[in-house]
């Protein structure tokens, strides 16, 4: 009616043994394809490995903006837009002046133009009162952004016109941006 449990035991060991003995016959390398196939393998491990640490990928911020004026600009000698822009706070410090950026114009139908240009002036946007307190509580910060612009904009660009732009932070290694977050 009950079974041995010693005869069970011993049938449990004996096939574990089988299946080590088989284990070892698969892992036995012996045939070309199979070390060709082994070497490939240690090869893209270590050009991953490579790359993580001394690879190359761009960082890019895109922040939401609103135009507050557009037009030619005395001081940069071309055209430039002036723009709010809400940026994160923990991305503040990575934004300054002299970075390569990009003006993604957005109509109702869409995008409508997309501007080169280089941010020339970043700045606090001057609030008091209550909203001085929210923002300063708030993930998110308002600053007023100058962006130099590369060429004329072919399109008619009013204040209030929502923008999105897109700012390169730079060029780091995969391994520093898996640090970063």
């Amino acid at each position: 009616m009950f079974n041995n449990p010693f005869g069970s035991f011993q049938d449990s060991v004996a096939a574990a043994k089988e299946d080590r003995e088989q284990l070892d016959r698969l892992l036995t390398v012996s045939t070309p394809h199979e070390r060709l196939l082994v070497a490939v393998i240690g090869v893209l491990s270590m050009l991953l490995a490579a790359w993580l640490f001394f690879g190359d990928v761009a960082r890019n911020l895109t922040v939401d903006a609103v135009i507050v004026e557009s037009g030619e600009s005395q001081q940069t000698e071309g055209h430039s837009i002036h723009a709010l822009a809400w940026i994160r706070k923990d991305f503040e410090p990575q934004v300054r002046a002299g970075l390569p950026a990009v003006v993604r114009l957005v109509g109702a139908e869409g995008e409508v133009a997309t501007i080169g240009g280089e941010i020339r002036d970043i700045s606090a946007a001057p609030l008091s009162g209550q909203w001085a307190e929210i923002e300063l509580s708030a993930p998110i910060s308002v600053r007023h952004v100058k962006v130099a612009l590369d060429k004329a904009p072919d399109v008619e660009i009013h204040a209030g016109t929502k923008c999105e732009i897109v700012i390169d932070v730079g060029r780091h290694s995969p391994i520093a941006l898996l640090r970063m977050r």
